[in-house]
């Protein structure tokens, strides 16, 4: 199946194919695919899949993901070039995408971004207070004074966990 010009199948093609592959390989291990990205870094193509399991993604369940998805890769055999395969977690600061990442996610220590600016900032590291599937809390410190905020969902840009130094 040709969908460019030189006969190669484009990037969007690849991650669309990726991803159903990759779920059909991580559903057979009871482990679930968070993204699929292909990008080119230190020049070289790279094929990112992102998973977790119950409890995040250990070392054997990447290992046996990264086997099942090479595999099913080689058999449909549609990426056109060499690339090199990069099964993951998402690491300690892992993105939170849904609001039930956010809900488990209270008490933890968390980085968040907003579309405009709140109480003067754009960007604020501390703990997620609460979460009411609308409205966060979060407690952080400005100026070495610890304050609260209140910020609605729809104004994040971006949350995810932090690394306290």
């Amino acid at each position: 199946m040709s969908n460019s010009k030189n006969g190669k199948v484009n990037n969007k093609v690849i991650v669309e194919k990726s991803l159903a592959l990759s779920q059909r390989c991580a559903e057979a291990l009871g482990l679930k695919i968070i993204s699929v990205d292909y990008v080119f870094e230190s020049g070289i193509k790279i094929l990112r899949v992102i998973a977790e399991g119950e409890n995040g993604l250990d070392l054997d369940e990447a290992s046996k993901l990264n086997e099942l998805i090479s595999n099913e890769l080689d058999v449909e055999d549609f990426i056109d070039e060499e690339y090199y395969l990069e099964v993951s977690s998402e690491g300690i600061e892992k993105e939170l995408r849904s609001d039930d990442d956010i809900a488990k996610s209270v008490g933890k220590y968390v980085f968040l971004s907003t579309y405009e600016k709140i109480n003067g900032l754009k960007e604020f590291y501390g703990d997620l207070l609460s979460f009411d599937g609308e409205t966060i809390t979060l407690s952080y410190m400005a100026k070495n004074i610890k304050k609260n905020v209140e910020i609605q969902k729809n104004k994040i840009s971006k949350i995810r966990l932090a690394v306290k130094f």
